[in-house]
């Protein structure tokens, strides 16, 4: 009985963890989505981020937000499964199951542009390392602070200000070689 479950948020308030999962689990999701390129995976490990939170419900102790403990989870379990099923998600896989990251623009042409910068971007975000991945999407896409990354990759506040700078970088170089490819 989940429902039955609760925990204390920073605020103070009392939630239940379905509260919790309708809460987080769209930027859980979409963390997941975006680091793994796939949506059935995310999903999966979206659900199974939520079951183990339930699990260890007890030894969350409140030293970051909520959304921090669900995201360090869900890296974890992505890790995991990505060491034991070793494989890479392409563009034209994701394509080919629907996945389309951009937004709708006014006009045919502007959302060919943006589709086109979409793509660039998730090619560039899965040619870097998945370490660098993870960073740029902690600060990127999830808008958390230094600390909140040094608690998910537990690391020092320091180490996540040199990577993120060095994540950045090589993150415009792959960005750089697929928007103006070298012609032989």
């Amino acid at each position: 009985m989940a429902n039955s479950i609760e925990t204390t948020q920073p605020q103070g308030e009392v939630k239940s963890l379905q509260t919790l999962f309708e809460i987080y689990s769209g930027s859980v999701y979409s963390y997941l989505l975006r680091l793994s390129g796939n949506p059935a995976l995310a999903e999966d490990l979206t659900s199974e981020t939520f079951y183990r939170a339930i699990l260890s419900i007890d030894g969350f102790r409140g030293d970051a937000s909520v959304k921090t403990w669900l995201i360090r989870i869900a890296r974890n379990l992505y890790l995991r499964r990505a060491k034991r099923e070793k494989r890479k998600t392409s563009l034209d896989s994701m394509q080919e199951i629907g996945i389309d990251f951009s937004t709708p623009q006014a006009g045919p042409e502007s959302e060919i542009i943006r589709q086109e910068e979409a793509e660039a971007i998730q090619q560039s975000l899965l040619a870097v390392s998945e370490n660098d991945r993870t960073i740029l999407l902690l600060s990127s896409q999830e808008n958390m602070a230094y600390r909140e990354i040094a608690h998910v990759l537990d690391i020092s506040v320091s180490a996540v200000k040199v990577r993120i700078h060095r994540a950045r970088q090589r993150f415009a170089i792959a960005m750089n070689e697929i928007t103006n490819p070298k012609k032989e």
